[in-house]
C-alpha cells in the first residue's frame, strides 16, 4: 500500500518525515526527527479508512493512553499525541531498531530454551507494571515483542501495542470501549475466556497469552496445528494441544509442564501472576551469548571500544534504552580475575623472597618481612535490579533480570506445585495496528 506521506514531510509543524517503516490499511509508521530538538522518533498515526471503523479511534486513543502511564524500560515509551491537518490522530513513540520476535523465529526457527526464555522473562517485566496499573494488554503475541538493544549494545524485548488493552477504572474508554460479545486479539495467543468475552479477562488472560508465546518461540509450531479461523477456536475452548516435548524433547519436563499450566483453559489453574510465572520460568534461563541474536536480527552490537570504555566505567544509567545482558557481570569478572592475579603475584614475589633469605638471611629479612602479608583478595560487586512494584503480594520478590542470572549459575529445575493442564495456540500475522488475525 502506498503511504500517504512523502520523505522531508513536515508533520504537525514539527515533525520531519525521514523514513516510512510500514503502512496498511489501518494506518502507517514513519521515522521522524522533530525540526527543534533534533531529536528521532517514530510517530505513528491512522489512515483515513481507519478513522470510518467504529471504535478505531478510540482504541488508537487507549494504546497512547496506555503506554504513556507506562515507565518499564520494557515497554515502547510515548512520549507525545496529536491530530494531524487530516484529522488523522497521532501518537509519538521512542524509535527501535531491530525486529519483533515473529520474525525472529521465522528467520531462526526453534529458538534455544534460555533464549526463549529470557526475551519472555523481558514481557513478564513489562506486564507486573501494566497489571500493577489496572492495565490488560490482550494482544501479547511474538509481533507486538520487539527484539532490540539498549544504549550499551545489550538486548531487549519490549512490549508493543497496547490498542486493544483493556484499563480498569477508565470511564472514557474501559469497559463501554468493547463489546461484551466482541472478539478482539489474535486468535492463536487468545485464551478461552478471551474468545466468549474479550470485556470479561483479566490478567490471568495475559498469562496464557505468554504460555502461548513462548510454545511458539521453542517449537515454532502451533499445539493446535494449522486450522481454520473457526477450527481453532473451537479448539482453543474444547480440545486438549499437543504438548512442548512432543516437539521439543530436549525440554525439561518441568518446564513442559509450566508452560502446560499457562495454558490452562481454565484461568484459575494458571499462575496467578506474571511474578508467579517469572519465578517458574527462571531455572529455565542461563546466560547465553546473544552476540549472534542480534546480529540476525539486524540490531548492530556494543562496538568493541564503547565495551571497553563500559567495562571501565560501569553499566549506562538506567535513564537509557533497557536491556539484559549488561557488562556489569564481565566487569566484575575482570575485577575478581584481576584480584586472583595479584594475590598469585604477591605469592610468587613471597617464595621468591624465601628463597633469598635463605641465600643471604641476614641482608634480605627486613625485605621477606615486608612481603610475609598479602593484600586481602578483591571482591567482585554484585549486581542488582530495581525491584518492580508488587503486583499482587507486597512480599512478592521483584522478578530477576537476566542480567542478575548471568552473575550466578542457574537454579536447579523443580517441578511445579500443582499438575496442570493443557491448552495452547499459534500466531497469524496482524496489521499495524494489532486488528484480530
Amino acid at each position: 500500500m502506498e503511504a500517504p506521506v512523502q520523505n522531508g514531510e513536515i508533520l504537525a509543524s514539527k515533525y520531519r518525515v525521514e523514513t516510512v517503516l510500514g503502512a496498511g490499511a489501518m494506518g502507517v509508521v514513519v521515522a521522524a526527527r522533530h525540526v527543534q530538538l533534533g531529536s528521532r522518533v517514530a510517530l505513528k498515526f491512522m489512515s483515513r479508512e481507519a478513522l470510518r471503523v467504529p471504535e478505531a479511534a478510540t482504541r488508537f486513543m487507549r494504546e497512547a493512553r496506555a503506554a504513556a502511564a507506562l515507565k518499564s524500560e520494557y515497554v515502547a515509551r510515548v512520549s507525545d499525541f496529536g491530530t494531524l491537518d487530516t484529522g488523522a490522530p497521532y501518537i509519538v513513540m521512542e524509535l527501535l531498531e531491530g525486529c519483533d520476535l515473529d520474525e525472529l523465529r521465522k528467520k531462526r526457527g526453534p529458538l534455544p530454551i534460555p533464549e526463549a526464555v529470557g526475551y519472555v522473562l523481558d514481557a513478564c517485566k513489562a506486564m507486573d507494571e501494566a497489571h500493577a496499573a489496572g492495565i490488560v494488554h490482550r494482544d501479547l503475541k511474538p509481533k507486538n515483542m520487539f527484539l532490540t538493544h539498549r544504549a550499551d549494545g545489550t538486548p531487549i524485548v519490549k512490549v508493543l501495542d497496547f490498542g486493544i488493552s483493556k484499563i480498569a477504572h477508565d470511564e472514557e474508554m474501559g469497559a463501554s470501549a468493547t463489546h461484551s460479545g466482541a472478539i478482539l486479539g489474535s486468535p492463536a495467543f487468545m485464551s478461552p475466556e478471551q474468545i466468549r468475552s474479550a470485556k470479561h479477562v483479566d490478567a490471568r488472560a495475559d498469562i496464557y497469552a505468554l504460555g502461548a508465546v513462548l510454545f511458539q518461540l521453542l517449537t515454532n509450531e502451533s499445539p493446535y496445528g494449522t486450522q481454520s479461523l473457526g477450527e481453532l477456536f473451537s479448539a482453543i475452548l474444547t480440545k486438549e494441544p499437543l504438548t512442548l516435548r512432543e516437539f521439543r524433547p530436549d525440554a525439561p519436563v518441568s518446564l513442559e509442564a509450566t508452560v502446560a499450566r499457562c495454558l490452562s483453559k481454565d484461568p484459575a489453574g494458571r499462575f496467578s501472576s506474571v511474578r508467579e510465572l517469572a519465578a517458574a520460568l527462571q531455572p529455565f534461563f542461563a546466560p547465553a551469548s546473544f552476540a549472534s541474536t542480534m546480529a540476525s536480527a539486524g540490531v548492530q552490537p556494543l562496538s568493541s571500544n564503547a565495551a571497553a570504555a563500559q567495562s571501565t566505567l560501569g553499566p549506562a544509567s538506567s535513564t537509557s534504552v533497557d536491556g539484559r545482558t549488561g557488562p556489569r557481570a564481565t566487569a566484575g569478572l575482570a575485577v575478581l580475575i584481576g584480584g586472583f592475579g595479584a594475590i598469585a603475584l604477591v605469592v610468587l614475589l613471597f617464595v621468591g623472597g624465601l628463597a633469598l633469605r635463605k641465600l643471604r638471611p641476614h641482608e634480605d629479612a627486613p625485605a621477606a618481612d615486608k612481603m610475609a602479608a598479602p593484600p586481602p583478595p578483591v571482591v567482585a560487586e554484585s549486581a542488582s535490579a530495581p525491584p518492580l512494584s508488587p503486583l499482587s503480594a507486597p512480599s512478592a520478590s521483584a522478578i530477576p533480570s537476566p542480567a542478575e542470572s548471568a552473575s550466578a549459575p542457574a537454579p536447579k529445575a523443580s517441578a511445579p506445585k500443582a499438575k496442570p493442564t493443557h491448552s495452547p495456540t499459534r500466531p497469524k500475522k496482524s496489521d499495524l495496528f494489532s486488528t484480530p488475525d
